[in-house]
Order: C-alpha cells, then structure tokens, then sequence
C-alpha cells in the first residue's frame, strides 16, 4: 500500500465506506462492481468477478478495504486497467475520474513539453503549459503549484504529479449529478449511504422547480429505486420499494437518465 500516501489511502477509505453500506467492513461483489465504476476503472463484469475471486482471501465475492487496496494495484500491474492506481488517486481527491483515452491524451501532452525529453517537466516547461492554456503565471506561481504535488522534492513534476496538477486545476467543475449527490448527501444525517423516497422526491423539487410536474418527479424517484434495486430494473423487492442507495449514484444517475 506504499504507492499510495496516506491522504489518498484516507480518500480511498472513505469511497470505500460509503459503498460498505451494511458497516461490515466488506464490499460484496455489487458493491465492488459500484464503486469500481465510481473511480473509472475500465474493465468488463466477467473482468470484475474473476478479479475479486483472485483477490479476496475466500472464495466468496467480497472485499475488505485492504484487499481493495491490493486490487487496485494488481490490476494495473496485470494490465487490465493500466491507469487504475492512478484513477483511485483522482478519485481520492475528490475529482472526477478520467477515461483510459484522457489520461493516454494529457500523458502525450505531458511529453510535448517535455521538451529535454527527461520525464519530467521544470519550472519553465510548465509555465509554458499554463501559456498554452491561455493562463500566464509568475514564476512564484509555478514554483508553489509544483510544491504542492512535488512528492518526492525534486523540484520538478513527473507525469502523475502532472495530471493531479492539472486535474486539481481544470478537473473540479461538477456537473448536474454531482449536484443532485451533494443535496442527497445533505439529508443523509447519519451517513448511511441510503435516503428514504420521500427525501429524493424532495431534493427534485428543490432542484428542478417547476421544470418537472409532481407525476414526473413521481416516475423518476421509482426508477431509481428500481435502479437501486439488487434484483435488478423491473424487480419487486419490498425492501427497495421506498429506499435509494444514492451514494451508488454513477449507475443510479445512468439509469434515471434513460428513463425520463
């Protein structure tokens, strides 16, 4: 667990948290398939399931936070998802995650500047990416951007350094689902990663006004909790019938979005 820092594996442990939704100190595989999603990773269901066998201690299909940990790092490693560390570090620091295709094209962009081709980007080279970004800064400027992600204080940026840096510049604008999680959130008192139907129906209204009828916000609360459902869409399960596993919101969002 090394190639994390501790700040990212206490963002990790959080996103992990949220998605251990019964506190057992484990995730079962829907959970795991959730929250893998939420960092980006790019692999396939079947790709999911036969790395969480390889993965746990047991044969079930769980995970404790520390054989996350150690899932994140094998699948880079294995190439199944070449950027999955990398994913779990953006993620960690509250960022949007990146595709495989925006990393590979800000790891080009990294070598661009690069101009003496050492792997790593000075003071000059990286002013002249702000430039080229329209934002002209001092060299007291740089200096401080690279200080804040210089890990291991060469006084020069590498390529992850890089797209942090970037990321915690230009990768903070939240879209219209992260302001529908945030207001969730908001009426989630104890934190259990669950607000009843009513609730969700209450933060529409607050955020869509008289864009959407009392019959619309209706239809769209019972596709997401069909949506939060583990038996799947269509599927009656008392349990679910008036309860939203928001804080599994990629998917939930998806699935209400291609619905109304």
């Amino acid at each position: 667990m090394e190639k994390f820092s501790d700040e990212q594996l206490a963002g990790i442990e959080v996103l992990f948290k949220q998605f251990d939704t019964d506190n057992s100190g484990k995730i079962d595989f829907m959970e795991f398939q959730m929250l893998a999603r939420k960092m980006g990773i790019e692999m396939t269901d079947d790709q999911l399931r036969q790395s969480i066998i390889k993965a746990g201690e047991t044969d079930e299909l769980e995970l404790g936070l520390q054989e996350f940990v150690g899932w994140l790092s094998s699948v880079e490693t294995d190439g199944r998802d070449p950027f999955s560390m990398l994913k779990a570090k953006i993620k960690a620091q509250g960022m949007r995650p990146l595709t495989n295709d925006q990393i590979t094209a800000l790891q080009e962009c990294f070598n661009t500047f690069d101009t003496d081709g050492s792997g790593s980007i000075d003071v000059e080279e990286l002013g002249n990416v702000f430039s080229s970004f329209g934002q002209d800064l001092s060299e007291e400027e740089i200096l401080s951007m690279i200080n804040d992600v210089d890990a291991d204080g060469s006084g020069e940026i590498e390529f992850e350094e890089f797209l942090l840096l970037m990321m915690s510049n230009f990768g903070t604008a939240e879209s219209a689902g992260d302001e529908v999680q945030a207001s969730l959130m908001a009426r989630d008192k104890k934190k259990t990663g669950t607000i009843s139907r009513d609730q969700f129906e209450d933060v529409m209204r607050e955020l869509c006004g008289d864009a959407l009828s009392s019959k619309e916000i209706s239809e769209i609360s019972a596709i997401a909790c069909e949506a939060a459902n583990p038996m799947g869409r269509g599927a009656i399960d008392e349990k679910f019938k008036n309860k939203i596993e928001y804080m599994k919101w990629d998917s939930l969002w998806e699935a209400v979005q291609e619905s109304v």
